[in-house]
């Protein structure tokens, strides 16, 4: 990693170099800056042809390293009179047999590198050797300093950009998909990078031979369309890969060309690879692993302080909402369970074949208020009711529940009509302060002893702002019961005139009462998702009715929902009296 700022040929510290061999009468000076693996030379006079065009050698090179690691000047009359200089690789490659080198400190006052006279003959340094060289690097210091401070307020206002823009996209982000989505603009727009993606840490994992263990799933979003992240999408949190030794040694992994990270990790799919520097970051909460980001570049690039520091505070950014996502899935995934848990058991009349399904929005997002219910009354008919509260949040799931008992026990206490039933619930949420409003459809079904001859019913139902019931008949052909316009919601207007709508229904029916989820398109004519409706009815009402509720939602449903889904199915069968 060089220094911010700093050239690997520069023609200020080639200035300063000159001046050192001008000044201590030497062959070669030379300003270094010493990092863990090598040696850069951005200031340079008196170094052979091959060495001047690279301007860097092997740490194992170094003698300014000694410099740097004691934070000293270091002085040597002659390499070969020392035991443990004598083989030193600056001596046998480079020629080196004086040294004399001064600390050079950047603007956070750290010893970062060294001015250095060099001789090709022993030479014994004077006092005024060292007092001309201590000069140069003070001055040399000072504009090293100077180029540290613009870099770092330059860095400092590219971080915050990269931040402000990344708080903006986060800010709105809920699920790990939105997370995802955030990073990956971010990256791209404000860091300049060719792909970024997110790797959540999870146990979901089997192994052959044993539990589930942790292991690193790629997160999708709808703008990725990573096709070498999707083919390596779950890796073991382990080092055999970049992204879990990232977070086992819970460090930022920086590779300058993907051929650098492939020689480590030869056995990775590597077959759609794109772009070359890339970089892999833990994303910590509090010290505890969340994932990993991998960022990629489409040129080979080494990483400067700054960039280290703005990647390294994205990556905490990201955590953090990452660390928000998770929480709010997990209140979620309860709320769903619960929601779930209080979906009723159906009751199996006599002669009705009742079967119902209850799906949550994909995300968990956006928990609604849907529910289904039946319940057998007192004098042998059947009450079916599907409702939906307004809204989307765990207010409406809370609603749902006292809506469905409230009309449960209405329903079993007060063996009447559908619409007087409906008015008594209406009336209750007013009166027992009940703040929200729902659709909903009570139907109710009724047999006498001349239908039962004829192997008929009646099904009276009243329909509160919800789509209309759907009956298939014996034959296949669906319809729906829309009988005029729907009465408005309850939890409106109580006191509101509600009305019965009567339908004589053959044995052998099917009868399908569901929530807006089913049919309902962003964008989309409500009566194209009910012209689908019809036709996957129509086609699977021979199935056993779970088989033909899932058939149906399938066909209609396939792929993530917008909105929870509740459908409850009755298919009618013949009782006729000998």
């Amino acid at each position: 990693m060089e220094h911010a700022g700093v050239a690997r040929a520069d023609p200020s510290f080639d200035r300063y170099a000159r001046m050192v061999c001008r000044s201590l009468g030497v062959p070669v000076g030379l300003v270094t800056l010493v990092r863990p693996d090598r040696q850069l030379f951005p200031g340079a006079c008196g170094l052979p042809p091959e060495l001047d065009a690279v301007r860097e050698t092997p740490i194992s090179h170094s003698l300014c390293q000694y410099v740097v690691g004691g934070g000293a000047p270091v002085a040597i009359d002659d390499l070969r009179a020392d035991p443990r200089l004598r083989d030193h690789p600056a001596r046998t490659d480079l020629g080196v047999v004086a040294y004399l080198g001064w600390p050079l400190t950047d603007h956070t006052g750290d010893v970062v590198g060294s001015l250095c006279a060099i001789d090709r003959v022993p030479r014994s340094w004077s006092a005024h050797d060292r007092e001309q060289l201590e000069d140069l690097a003070a001055a040399c210091s000072t504009e090293l300093s100077e180029r540290g401070k613009r870099v770092a307020e330059a860095g400092l206002a590219r971080r915050s950009r990269v931040l402000l823009a990344l708080s903006e996209g986060l800010s709105a982000t809920r699920t790990m998909a939105d997370v995802a989505s955030a990073i990956e603009r971010t990256a791209l727009a404000q860091l300049g990078c060719a792909r970024a993606g997110m790797w959540l840490l999870s146990d979901d994992a089997p192994t052959r031979d044993g539990p589930p263990q942790e292991h690193l799933r790629f997160v999708t979003s709808p703008t990725s369309h990573w096709e070498s992240a999707l083919r390596n999408a779950v890796l073991p949190r382990d080092e055999s890969n970049p992204l879990g030794r990232a977070i086992v040694r819970a460090r930022h992994q920086h590779y300058r060309d993907r051929d650098t990270q492939n020689r480590e990790y030869p056995h990775l799919d590597t077959t759609r690879q794109v772009g070359e520097a890339r970089s892999f970051v833990p994303l910590l909460s509090r010290g505890r692993p969340l994932g990993a980001l991998a960022l990629v570049w489409d040129e080979a690039r080494e990483l400067s302080e700054q960039d280290a520091l703005t990647i390294e505070a994205l990556a905490s950014y990201t955590a953090q909402a990452m660390q928000r996502a998770l929480l709010l899935q997990e209140r979620l995934d309860a709320l769903v369970t619960l929601q779930s848990s209080l979906l009723p058991r159906l009751p199996q009349p006599e002669s009705l074949e009742l079967a119902a399904r209850y799906r949550p929005a994909a995300s968990h997002d956006q928990v609604g208020g849907d529910w289904y219910d039946a319940v057998v009354m007192p004098s042998g008919a059947t009450s079916l009711m599907v409702g939906d509260v307004v809204g989307h949040n765990i207010g409406a799931a809370a609603i749902m529940g006292q809506l469905r008992n409230m009309l449960r026990a209405i329903a079993w206490a007060v063996d009447d009509a559908p619409s007087r039933n409906v008015a008594r619930l209406d009336q209750a949420m007013q009166d027992l302060a009940v703040d929200g409003m729902a659709s909903l459809v009570y139907a109710r079904i009724e047999q006498s002893d001349e239908q039962r001859a004829r192997g008929e019913r009646t099904l009276r139902w009243t329909n509160a702002g919800h789509p209309p019931p759907l009956v298939v008949a014996p034959t296949g052909v669906a319809r729906l019961l829309e009988h005029g316009q729907p009465d408005l919601m309850v939890g409106v207007l109580p006191g509101t005139e509600r009305t019965d709508n009567r339908s004589t229904i053959d044995a052998g029916s099917v009868l399908l009462l569901y929530t807006d989820g089913l049919v309902e398109r962003r964008g989309e004519d409500i009566t194209i998702g009910f012209e689908r409706l019809c036709a996957a009815a129509s086609t699977h009402h021979d199935l056993p009715m779970g088989d033909f509720l899932d058939a149906v939602v399938g066909d209609l449903a396939p792929g993530r929902l917008d909105d929870d889904v509740a459908v409850l199915a009755v298919r009618f069968h013949d009782q006729r009296v000998p």
